[in-house]
């Protein structure tokens, strides 16, 4: 198992180091505006959210280990030739086999990781890997802005080089039985017994709150940037900001993994989101260190409480587990879509903070729909589905 959380640790340390690199590779070598930061985030977000979907379903069929390998060869392929392009059309172009890259990556192993887990276990793992995951990410943000004040370059080779390590620990990796063999059926059936009626509806809750920290995610990953540079902060500091969202989505994962009071409850998710809200409208209106370090902070909590409902969610109690952690990868790929691309055409349109406060708007879009489908009298129609 420890080799799960390892390569969770590299892969997203990889990737934050390569996902903020390469929007300030944009800003400074071709002056890109937030519109066409927007875009080339949509772009990223709509292959990887396409690409779970269908890698999702494979990893319940075929070898997990094969889709993973393929998945990070990919990437080094992608990302060792990135920065050396002179074109925005040419980055546009590689930048979406990057992101098949990671959409055959995530869904895989989150499926893998899960098989034959009880609830205890289960809850255990995601904690283990949610926090290794995270972890990786916000040293990877925080780093990114370090190399690339030295070397626009560096930040895309270190994270190649961290990718050629996960496949080396990958090849070495065992494959489980798969997940319609007979103990994990077994498990499986004994899971099913203790998931409650009300799983289905906490599971769509959840899809739909995740969706909406990742539309959030998308917009502070590929505009915040260029926010931060017009107010004259430094590469570095723009990562540090980042880097202290996903460190607080990190410590949630801890908190998270050590308690189940939170479990099929929803005023955890709405109490998160709120303060989400409220740190949107600080970085559409505010200026100054404190001001953002708070908000980011508040941003990563929510984040982290989302993220671990709608992913216990979709794996607990239920055998189809590659389809439904394809779809919560989904979930998190149209968020990220949408972030970038709606709020690009905000900036464009009503000026750089536009996007936190249309960010806002649908969080409390997204807290209306959660309340709704918590009524009790549309529950039956989700315990009437079969899983």
């Amino acid at each position: 198992m420890i080799n799960f959380y390892i390569v969770a640790f590299l892969a997203d340390l990889a990737l934050g180091v390569v996902l903020l690199s390469l929007p300030l590779l944009l800003i400074y070598k071709f002056d890109a505006t937030s519109l066409v930061l927007g875009l080339l985030g949509a772009l990223g977000a709509f292959v990887y959210s396409a690409g779970v979907i269908t890698v999702g379903r494979l990893s319940d069929r075929f070898n997990r280990k094969n889709i993973i390998i393929f998945g990070c060869l990919l990437f080094i392929a992608a990302y060792s030739t990135l920065p050396f392009l002179r074109r925005i059309g040419q980055i546009f172009f590689l930048y979406i086999f990057g992101s098949i890259s990671m959409a055959m990556f995530w869904p895989t192993i989150q499926s893998w990781l899960s098989q034959g887990l009880d609830k205890k276990k289960l809850v255990g793992a995601l904690r283990n890997f949610n926090i290794c995951w995270s972890g990786g990410l916000a040293l990877g943000f925080l780093l990114a802005g370090v190399m690339f004040s030295f070397n626009p370059k560096a930040p895309f080779l270190f994270g190649v080089l961290l990718i050629a390590i996960v496949v080396l620990l990958l090849i070495r990796q065992p494959v489980t039985s798969e997940t319609r063999d007979a103990p994990a059926q077994k498990v499986f059936l004994e899971t099913e017994k203790d998931r409650p009626e009300s799983a289905k509806r906490f599971l769509y809750i959840a899809w739909c709150a995740n969706f909406v920290s990742w539309y959030v995610l998308g917009i502070v990953r590929n505009l915040f940037p260029k926010l931060s540079t017009e107010l004259g902060f430094s590469s570095g500091a723009t990562g540090a900001f980042v880097f202290m969202m996903i460190l607080a989505q990190t410590v949630m994962f801890f908190i998270l993994g050590r308690t189940q009071k939170w479990h099929y409850r929803l005023l955890p998710i709405i109490l998160f989101q709120a303060l989400a809200v409220m740190s949107l409208l600080v970085l559409a209106f505010y200026s100054g260190t404190a001001y953002f370090m708070a908000a980011m902070v508040f941003l990563g909590l929510s984040g982290g409480m989302t993220y671990f409902s709608s992913i216990f969610y979709s794996l607990y109690g239920f055998i189809d587990k590659g389809r439904k952690s394809g779809i919560h990868e989904a979930f998190i790929g149209i968020g990220a879509f949408f972030g970038p691309l709606v709020g690009g055409l905000a900036a464009s349109g009503f000026g750089i903070r536009a996007p936190y406060v249309t960010a806002a708007l649908l969080l409390l879009i997204a807290i209306t729909t959660e309340l709704i489908l918590n009524k009790r009298r549309y529950a039956g129609f989700y315990e009437k589905e079969k899983t």
